[in-house]
């Protein structure tokens, strides 16, 4: 097969950062610009994409859907094999590059994006979990007034709190500006999007500026991910 038609790895999703971030970075560290497939997609256009199911035949939707949990992000290989959830494909894609020799791998590669040290995974893990589960427990009730007493609770006695405290003393513990001190790691990348992003972006309606400032260690770890040399070549060939 030709390098024209070769089949590359793809990565779907929106055109914001979002949960995409870590992956895109994560790729990019590993293959390279022309090694994958940056697809953005539509968000009004995937809204209107039917949401399938398949009550007859459960294993169909592994291998004819479009969209395996009518959900992004979704990466799809070579193989033909679609893949869904965020951390899953950053911790593949970080891990693409641990075989290959130096100096097949991009100028602008570093190690151990997700570290191969255990205790160290376990704390990138850790906090990839926590951000994940800062999304899930949101409350998202439909009644605007619901809604704010709701996440009145969740910053002050809540599960947010909570979770911004740990990933504050994880930070101050490594002595930042990273989770792993100076070395960056995919950990990091979900800290800067999409939790830095949901106050930077002003997009966690009912939680007031004034909490996110008390935790300065969060803050220094999302200015310092955009200055980090990998990513400022990532920038270089994609705007987010």
């Amino acid at each position: 097969m030709s390098s024209a038609t070769k089949i590359l790895p793809t990565l779907q999703y929106f055109q914001f950062r979002g949960r995409a971030l870590a992956s895109r970075v994560a790729l990019f560290n590993s293959l390279g610009k022309d090694g994958w497939v940056d697809q953005r997609v539509s968000l009004p256009r995937f809204k209107k994409v039917p949401k399938v199911m398949y009550p007859d035949a459960p294993v169909d939707r592994v291998r004819t859907a479009d969209y395996i949990t009518n959900n992004l992000p979704q990466l799809n290989l070579e193989c033909g094999t679609k893949f869904s959830q965020s951390h899953a494909i950053a911790r593949y894609a970080a891990k693409l590059s641990w075989d290959v020799p130096a100096h097949q791998l991009p100028e602008h590669h570093i190690p151990n994006l997700y570290p191969k040290n255990a205790k160290h995974a376990l704390l990138v893990d850790e906090a990839v979990a926590i951000v994940d589960q800062i999304l899930l427990l949101t409350p998202k009730d439909e009644d605007a007034a619901t809604r704010a007493k709701n996440r009145q609770a969740y910053h002050t006695t809540g599960f947010l709190r909570v979770a911004m405290e740990l990933l504050e003393g994880r930070l101050e513990v490594s002595g930042g500006p990273y989770l792993l001190g100076k070395d960056l790691s995919i950990g990091d990348l979900y800290i800067r999007a999409p939790l830095g992003d949901l106050f930077d972006l002003g997009q966690f309606d009912g939680v007031p500026r004034e909490f996110y400032e008390s935790f300065p260690n969060i803050q220094k770890c999302c200015s310092a991910v955009p200055e980090h040399p990998l990513l400022k070549t990532y920038h270089e060939h994609y705007t987010n």
